[in-house]
């Protein structure tokens, strides 16, 4: 009887959060889902259309594999309703990457509820609302994070080492910053004095990506990141940019010694130490790329969230007082800055609705010889599309 519990149980966890997840996405994003993100815009749908397949293979300018693939499939659905779907398989995306994250977690603390939270922290990230939410151009960010959390888990890579190589395929052709995922390998491997055949296999596949990567677009572009970018804190920058900026260093940076100082009082897991160890990493490796931009603080700031409470756990595991008082002080001070930034901000806002915007140029299609319609999707520019393509549709 106590097994066919524990199996109810986890089939409701299994079943229950990735709904919730998908539930609170959709809350955040209800007032910008009949809108285009104007970056990528309507490019990766159109390529889709126009050439099937052969579109995943396309650079902007890397592979970016998640993002197309999404757009691919997005491409065969009737013309006024592709943006919402766009933004229904997005979040279906960030979902299922939060309850990768939401597992792992629960296996490596045995805290249901604390794997849970991980998940949650992904779905919430402040920072997603400026630009991320529904944002096709954006799924990399939470494939990254669940690869990281993955590769700083031994006992996910034993357990699931095919799965993980799936999601690092997956990973490695969406962004070059994926090869971070070698260092918790090697890591892990130091510590146990030996390379096993799931590690160095996973290495492997995350490597043979990173060349994919570089032939495509070049070792300086794979390297360097975007060609215009603001690397200088401007006046007058905001919280909401400094706490993306300067947050996730700060917090990882904060765990890592922590853990260091309890390792000299006796033996502690490495995964909290790891995962904050690369959410630092990742937060200076996405300054690099990217320079100051939302969209790059999801993933560190996500992972070092993560990482504290992961941490904090292991901290006060014999003082279960000061472990949930720690919890609740920290899910006070982060709610704050959730429920601030939880709906969808003024960029993802400057598209017009795009069901309507698709039902005006289908009318003047209809009544104009024109070969070619401006469809706008964002304040900041559209597409042209052809009449014969919309009309067609």
């Amino acid at each position: 009887m106590g097994a066919r519990d524990e199996i109810v149980k986890r089939t409701a966890f299994a079943i229950l959060a990735p709904l919730s997840y998908l539930a609170i996405l959709i809350a955040r994003s209800f007032s910008s889902m009949g809108r285009l993100p104007a970056d990528p815009g309507y490019d990766y749908v159109l390529d889709g259309s126009e050439q099937g397949w052969g579109a995943l293979t396309l650079g902007d300018p890397y592979f970016h594999f998640g993002a197309r693939f999404i757009a691919l499939i997005v491409s065969w659905f009737p013309l006024p309703s592709q943006v919402v779907a766009l933004s229904v398989f997005v979040h279906l995306v960030w979902s299922g990457c939060a309850l990768i994250i939401a597992y792992i977690v629960t296996h490596e603390s045995q805290q249901k509820w604390l794997g849970y939270l991980s998940g949650l922290l992904i779905v919430t990230a402040p920072h997603a609302s400026e630009s991320g939410l529904g944002n096709v151009g954006n799924v990399k960010w939470p494939i990254i994070a669940a690869l990281i959390t993955a590769c700083c888990s031994p006992t996910s890579l034993s357990r699931h080492p095919a799965l993980l190589s799936v999601l690092a395929v997956i990973s490695g052709f969406t962004q070059p910053l994926t090869i971070l995922c070698v260092i918790p390998l090697v890591l892990e491997s130091l510590r146990n004095r030996k390379l096993s055949r799931n590690q160095l296999i996973l290495m492997g596949v995350i490597s043979g990506t990173l060349l994919a990567q570089i032939a495509k677009v070049g070792v300086s572009t794979a390297f360097s990141g975007q060609s215009t970018k603001v690397t200088a804190p401007w006046g007058g920058m905001g919280l909401f940019w400094w706490s993306g900026l300067i947050g996730p260093f700060l917090v990882s940076l904060a765990c890592c010694t922590i853990l260091l100082i309890r390792q000299r009082m006796g033996a502690i897991s490495l995964f909290p130490f790891k995962l904050a160890f690369m959410a630092g990493l990742l937060s200076i490796a996405s300054y690099r790329m990217g320079g100051i931009a939302d969209r790059y603080f999801i993933a560190p700031m996500s992972l070092a969230l993560i990482a504290m409470f992961v941490t904090q756990n292991e901290v006060f595991v014999t003082r279960q007082r000061l472990r949930i008082l720690s919890w609740i002080v920290s899910i006070l001070v982060l709610s704050v800055p959730t429920v601030k930034w939880f709906s969808s901000g003024s960029y993802l806002m400057t598209s017009p609705n795009w069901k309507a915007e698709i039902a005006r140029v289908t009318q003047l299609c209809a009544t104009s010889p024109s070969t070619l319609v401006a469809v706008s999707t964002s304040a900041y520019g559209g597409n042209e599309l052809r009449c014969s393509y919309i009309l067609n549709d």
